[in-house]
């Protein structure tokens, strides 16, 4: 009797294994032909998919660095910019202080910019915070790429 329970699961696990190979070389066809036509959509839906609810993706410009006073909402930032925004390219659904072109506002960078200039233009993207008294917020680059 074991014999014939061990031939039974030997039988059964064999033929799991070749239909997973079926499904193997099916799946990857499919995805070879998937990937060539989704290429030019992953380019451009790549910042889409990272955006979260509270984020914004933006073009500004950098007006100036803040040299006194690098407080915003009352916290103490070490990388505060002045800047303008050019466009607004995306953003994110619950984002609660609505940002429109041509406005300045002051925002913190998360890491130091380094060779950031005045009259940079840049494409960033921003992670809104709320302030301590939770009826303002204030922008955080948390990514940026440097266009001139």
């Amino acid at each position: 009797m074991k014999p014939l329970i061990f031939i039974l699961v030997f039988i059964l696990g064999q033929s799991c294994s070749k239909s997973q190979e079926g499904l193997m070389t099916e799946n990857s066809q499919i995805q070879e032909q998937s990937t060539g036509q989704n290429e030019e959509v992953n380019g451009a839906n790549n910042e889409q998919e990272m955006l979260g609810p509270n984020e914004i993706v933006f073009k500004i410009k950098v007006l100036s660095a803040v040299q006194d006073n690098k407080e915003i909402c009352g916290i103490a930032k070490d990388h505060l910019y002045k800047i303008e925004v050019l466009e607004i390219m995306e953003s994110g659904g619950s984002l609660q202080q609505k940002v429109s072109e041509n406005q300045q506002i002051s925002v913190a960078f998360l890491f130091e910019p380094g060779q950031l200039q005045a009259d940079s233009t840049l494409e960033a993207k921003a992670r809104e915070s709320l302030c301590q008294d939770s009826s303002k917020t204030y922008f955080t680059v948390i990514a940026h790429k440097i266009l001139d």
